[in-house]
């Protein structure tokens, strides 16, 4: 999928309008420092009404994240049939989750097709929309999405299928900021913005692709942790402070300490709120409240720079 989009592209640069805009005062993220979300923001499907009755938009998505000594790290989506809300406007459809940007360029892709109902191209695109809201860890989820892309390509290749429209952003290290990237399917077309929503020449097809640049998170679920604590607090309650309890408490925070989800400094931060929620089951008595974390230390906590797993662990 990335090198077809990539390539459609490339051909119709001539035929079409690609710009990023940045936001006004918006964040660059430095390396290490914080996190990318990507969304669709907006789409306007102007040339949907010369398509047959039987046909509907289907939106691939995706980030490459690649840097020196790194394997690549992809995220994709389908949207399905009803992202597009008449007459083809959608807004907010997250392509990826909270990644943790640890230098070098990213690569942004969007492709819109056009599906034939009841297809084989339908058929699948059913079933990998259904993937979207898998929680996941980010290398287990890139490692889905690069199976998903690779079958995806496989069948609009043996039926010859082009997006309708497309892009292929890419930004070098260190230029990774806040911002939208518009394309538009003509060339030299007006790019305006009226608060959130891109106004440009009537009756054109169009997207918007919002780039979130945070240094916190949005969030701090994650199902894997939530697990290990209270799994810990079952093995508590059932044969008290010994070694099984001892060994999940450890396997929780190492889990954090390690995570690929989260930056260098959050690593930390994390793994100090799930050993203060483990302990809790000693120093309370209670199973502890696994919905989410709301002990995270702030960054600049002083105690953080010089804490290692072994002094945490010791704790």
């Amino acid at each position: 999928m990335w090198r077809r989009i990539e390539n459609w592209f490339n051909a119709q640069a001539e035929r079409i309008t690609a710009v990023f805009v940045p936001d006004p005062g918006g964040l660059t993220l430095s390396p290490y420092e914080g996190y990318l979300q990507v969304s669709i923001a907006e789409g306007l499907l102007g040339q949907r009404r010369h398509w047959a009755k039987d046909q509907y938009p289907a939106l691939h998505g995706g980030v490459c994240l690649s840097r020196p000594g790194a394997p690549a790290l992809e995220f994709t989506t389908v949207q399905p049939q009803d992202t597009w809300k008449a007459p083809g406007i959608t807004l907010n459809r997250l392509i990826t989750p909270e990644i943790p940007y640890n230098g070098g360029s990213v690569t942004v892709q969007a492709g819109l097709y056009r599906v034939p109902a009841d297809g084989p191209l339908d058929a699948a695109i059913q079933v990998v929309s259904s993937l979207g809201d898998l929680l996941v860890p980010l290398r287990t989820a890139a490692d889905i999405a690069g199976r998903v892309s690779r079958g995806l390509d496989q069948i609009l290749g043996n039926l010859g299928e082009q997006p309708v429209l497309g892009v292929n952003w890419t930004m070098a290290d260190g230029s990774l900021r806040a911002g939208r990237i518009v394309v538009v399917n003509a060339p030299d077309a007006p790019v305006e913005f009226a608060g959130d929503r891109l106004t440009t020449a009537p009756g054109l097809d169009f997207l918007v692709i919002r780039l979130h640049c945070r240094t916190e998170r949005s969030s701090w679920l994650f199902p894997e942790l939530t697990e290990l604590i209270g799994r810990s607090a079952e093995a508590f309650f059932q044969y008290g402070d010994g070694q099984v309890f001892r060994d999940l408490r450890t396997a929780a925070v190492s889990l954090a300490w390690n995570s690929p989800d989260l930056t260098p400094v959050d690593r930390k931060r994390v793994a100090r709120a799930v050993m203060a929620q483990v302990d809790d089951v000693l120093t309370l008595g209670v199973v502890p409240d696994v919905s989410g974390f709301d002990r995270i230390p702030p960054a600049d906590d002083p105690g953080l720079a010089a804490l290692t797993l072994s002094d945490l662990l010791a704790g």
